[in-house]
């Protein structure tokens, strides 16, 4: 019965791959080696969902932090990509339960020397396939490597959801800010003190907790602000202090002095004005400006990089 399904099986991917070629196919044994091949790499700016294809390579979901969450689905053959084609993501019923069509999820296209790369709505229908117990096929040719035949990869639901939950729960965890959200943060203090308002103390603690997560950030600019006192000397003594008191911020979550730079605020960057003036009790009065700066050779590029629907309206 088992071998009579997986002709059936075999029979409708090659008619859904619009050739008549035999098959190299790759895909897990049905036993409890299966549910070994899902794994979840997280952390607060990055998730990953790893399927390890036996002997093909491996499937990669991928959900990077930011205030729009960006998700993708890479395929990394360990022969690569060695010429032009296209490949196809097909939702069936496993090969130990009956019945049930082939759908159809979506298509890319495959390029020589790239990976395949699937965006965000190929890359959830994939999921939400996996999720409901369907197998994935990936179907594709290439002639240089597998001469006259299909190349047949797939995703087995096996082990599936418990790795899932901790993948939906990594994101959950994500933060909300990306480098260009954090790079410049403009804070307010309280009236006449070096103390800041609870809107930007909690804007610097989420800078805080992204700079845990990039370590690329080697440089650290201060600069403080002090309108609101009576007198010049009192409103440089007061914009040290604020000054001081970001910058003890930085340096109790682990960066070096000689990484934190503090503009200094003195008596010619102060306005014109009568020492009997009243104070300028406004938040641009007392406000200060923290700036990033990063080393370029220690970026990761993708954490930036814009995610293409690639795939999308490609499906059944």
């Amino acid at each position: 019965m088992l071998k009579a399904l997986k002709t059936v099986l075999a029979l409708s991917l090659i008619g859904l791959c619009g050739c008549a070629y035999a098959q190299i196919r790759y895909e897990p044994k049905i036993d409890n080696t299966a549910k070994k091949l899902w794994s979840v790499n997280d952390s607060k700016v990055q998730c990953d969902l790893i399927n390890d294809i036996p002997g093909y390579g491996t499937a990669t979901f991928r959900t990077y932090s930011g205030k729009s969450r960006k998700t993708s689905l890479s395929i990394h053959p360990r022969l690569g990509i060695t010429e032009n084609s296209s490949m196809r993501f097909i939702a069936t019923r496993p090969e130990w339960q009956s019945g049930g069509a082939e759908q159809l999820l979506g298509r890319i296209k495959l390029y020589s020397g790239f990976d395949a790369w699937a965006g965000p709505t190929v890359s959830w229908k994939v999921l939400n396939a996996l999720s409901q117990g369907l197998q994935i096929y990936m179907p594709y040719t290439n002639s240089t490597i597998a001469s006259g035949q299909n190349i047949i990869p797939s995703m087995s639901p096996l082990g599936f959801k418990p790795q899932y939950e901790k993948y939906l729960d990594c994101q959950q965890r994500l933060l909300q800010v990306s480098y260009t959200d954090v790079q410049m943060l403009p804070v307010v203090f309280k009236f006449q003190k070096d103390e800041l308002t609870g809107r930007s103390l909690e804007r610097l603690k989420t800078q805080l907790e992204y700079l845990k997560e990039d370590k690329a950030v080697d440089h650290i600019t201060i600069r403080a602000f002090a309108y609101d006192m009576t007198s010049k000397d009192d409103n440089v003594n007061l914009a040290r202090k604020r000054s001081d008191t970001l910058k003890k911020y930085y340096s109790d979550a682990g960066f070096k002095d000689d990484m934190i730079e503090v503009k200094e605020f003195n008596s010619l960057t102060l306005p014109n004005y009568a020492e009997d003036e009243p104070a300028d009790e406004s938040p641009q009065a007392r406000n200060g400006l923290v700036t990033l700066s990063r080393d370029s050779a220690k970026v990761n590029r993708d954490l930036e990089a814009s995610v293409p629907d690639v795939g999308a309206g490609t499906g059944e």
